[in-house]
């Protein structure tokens, strides 16, 4: 029996606490548990829920679990679910953390049977909260692009036209959040915890709909395509499908193209503005989402661009990995393949890696080493793929110039509960502030040229 698992996330000061102490008192009766993450050491989160008396309760200290301490994550959700009697989880991430880490670890971890994922819900103080620069300000950017709902929580500290402003904002995302709600003192419905019946669970089986848009006499025609979230595109095959598209090649002008794509690299926003492709990292993981306007009644274009796009969809062999290797992959498209004789072999090496991580053991390989051999230290983007298909976000190159990649412990090959067979480790306050610092299962390193 799967347990239900709600993540409560908004930045710093929106009202978490308040809201899952809220769910605690109406919900008296059924067995709960809390897994709080407090960024400091002092945990006065967690002091303030042990005050209830009656909830199960884990902590992770001192580090966010969406990235430095996700290890720490995984084991302390175990331990929750080991609890037979337990009904409920509630996450409460720092309100510094990426949901969508949580979410791809959880439905990707070693615990991804045992739970039923609900809606991500996302606070929000609409007072403090700026829609002109929230695209601008990351932290913001990923919480906000991860909320299946967004709620505006301490409204009657907000005047008026904050709310409006909030809610006029939330009105336009792409795609749109399940639903907007506007509350105080964190008072959620009931109905934010439960996915919609025309939403379906977050992990449907297959492609879920399209349908075309008849704009009548404007000559133009658009098609909307959604895809469940288990299908994983092939990131060339996809941007050369938008290039054709951009081009006209399709048999029609492109007016307007906006994606979201899950693939081998992460999660991507695409556009197609001007004739040219426009990408960056998204924080979106209900499923991958297109939409395509053309500047034609007939309706071929459209089919072709289905056609491509779904061209574009990854097969189980290209979805496959080889654990015990690592796969660079350069900027042109050319691929390097190591695996644990030819990281020994690396200029450098580091025997033992307590010298420089003391809560770690094992030998490691330079990251910069590596680079060296592949022939690209600077002017490139990193993503690190991990072999469960959690990709980071991109980061300079340069930002992981420090890394180790730990590969034995006591000649042994590293074991997958301790994050093996390779991981990414990068020691101190190098780490680029991502996933980075921490990735375990590393499959392959994804070198883009940076314009």
């Amino acid at each position: 029996m799967s347990v239900p698992v709600h993540i409560v996330s908004g930045f710093l000061g929106t009202g978490k606490t308040t809201a899952l102490l809220d769910q605690i008192d109406r919900r008296q009766g059924e067995r709960i548990a809390v897994l709080v993450n407090d960024f400091g050491e002092a945990a006065i989160d967690q002091q303030v829920v042990c005050d209830r008396g009656t909830v199960a309760l884990s902590e992770v200290r001192g580090a966010c679990i969406c990235c430095t301490a996700p290890e720490g994550f995984t084991e302390a959700m175990g331990l929750l679910l080991d609890d037979p009697s337990l009904e409920r989880i509630f996450i409460e991430p720092t309100g510094l953390a990426r949901p969508a880490d949580l979410v791809d670890t959880l439905l990707r971890g070693p615990h991804r049977d045992r739970v039923a994922l609900g809606p991500v819900i996302v606070l929000v103080d609409p007072h403090t909260f700026d829609p002109a620069a929230a695209g601008d300000v990351p932290v913001v950017r990923d919480q906000v692009e991860a909320a299946d709902v967004l709620v505006a929580n301490r409204v009657d500290l907000a005047a008026d036209d904050e709310v409006d402003r909030f809610l006029a904002w939330a009105a336009d995302r792409w795609p749109p959040p399940l639903s907007v709600h506007r509350t105080t003192h964190g008072r959620l419905p009931d109905e934010v915890f439960a996915w919609p019946d025309d939403a379906g669970p977050r992990a449907p089986r297959h492609v879920i709909h399209d349908h075309d848009h008849d704009h009548g006499d404007k000559g133009v025609t658009s098609r909307s395509l959604v895809w469940s979230p288990e299908v994983v595109f092939h990131r060339d095959r996809l941007t050369d499908a938008l290039a054709r598209l951009a081009t006209g090649q399709a048999g029609a002008p492109l007016v307007r193209l906006k994606g979201l794509f899950q693939t081998l690299e992460g999660t991507w926003l695409l556009e197609v503005a001007g004739g040219h492709v426009h990408e960056r990292p998204s924080g979106y993981r209900r499923d991958s989402r297109v939409d395509v306007v053309v500047a034609t009644d007939d309706p071929e274009p459209l089919d072709a661009a289905a056609r491509w796009l779904d061209a574009a969809v990854c097969t189980p062999s290209e979805r496959a990995v080889d654990p015990e290797r690592i796969e660079v992959v350069r900027p042109d498209g050319t691929r390097m393949v190591v695996d644990r004789s030819a990281l020994r072999a690396l200029p450098d090496p580091v025997p033992e890696i307590a010298s420089l991580i003391p809560e770690r053991r094992g030998a490691a390989a330079r990251v910069a080493a590596l680079l060296e051999r592949v022939g690209i230290t600077t002017g490139a983007d990193v993503v690190v793929v991990a072999a469960d298909g959690y990709a980071t976000p991109p980061v300079p190159v340069e930002a992981l110039h420090t890394g180790l990649l730990l590969h034995t412990v006591d000649g042994e090959p590293l074991a997958g509960d301790r994050g093996g067979p390779f991981r990414l480790l990068i020691p101190g306050d190098a780490g680029p502030g991502g996933p980075c610092a921490n990735v375990k299962g590393v499959v392959r390193i994804v070198l883009r040229a940076t314009d």
